[in-house]
């Protein structure tokens, strides 16, 4: 029994120094690619968008990957159009004024959660709330952008938008400026700038 335990522990302790030489070379990597992001200048990065991943990678002037986040795109019927788009419009603070809810305007109680499903005047005291989009890159003039939104990992669950997650997205911007080229294919990226 003492054997079992003692190579048993002994396993672990060897798996722990590998798994600590991997993460340190993991984190190695982490830096150089944090040092890379902070050096990238807003009119020299592009960004790369996959919908067969659902991910997206934010690129430096070089075509280096500085940043890689999952994205949420369109689901069927209303898909991320492929293409080059360079921005076209960006704002920290947006709402949708096309989706959104109808809100008492005293309480804010939420008094039809899908606005656009609503047909006729809105209920007597109501307004309708946008949803919010922080950190709005906007790509078409017909209503597709890329902005902060809630989604499951490798899930298409837009109306068309690229949604990237709230850690994500803020610096995603900041790397960015109108005209900034934002690329959207249908094939996997992974295998050219995957961390």
């Amino acid at each position: 029994m003492k054997f079992i335990l003692l190579a048993l522990s002994s396993a672990f302790l060897l798996s722990c120094g590998t798994s600590n030489r991997q993460a340190d070379q993991k984190q190695a990597g982490y830096s150089k690619k944090f040092f890379k992001y902070r050096a990238a200048k807003p009119d020299e990065t592009s960004i790369k968008v996959s919908l067969w991943d659902q991910k997206a990678w934010l690129l430096n002037g070089k075509g280096e990957a500085i940043l890689e986040t999952d994205v949420a795109t369109g689901v069927e019927n209303k898909e991320t159009p492929e293409g080059v788009f360079p921005v076209l419009e960006r704002m920290e603070t947006k709402r949708s004024n096309r989706y959104g809810r109808i809100v008492n305007k005293e309480t804010r109680e939420v008094v039809i959660e899908k606005s656009w499903e609503h047909e006729g005047p809105l209920p007597e005291g109501t307004e309708y709330e946008g949803i919010a989009m922080p950190y709005w890159m906007r790509l078409t003039w017909y209503g597709i952008g890329m902005h902060v939104g809630k989604f499951k990992k490798r899930t298409r669950c837009s109306f068309g938008c690229i949604r990237v997650y709230e850690e994500a997205q803020p610096l995603i911007f900041a790397k960015t400026q109108l005209g900034t080229e934002i690329e959207v294919v249908q094939e996997s990226l992974m295998k050219r700038y995957s961390w």
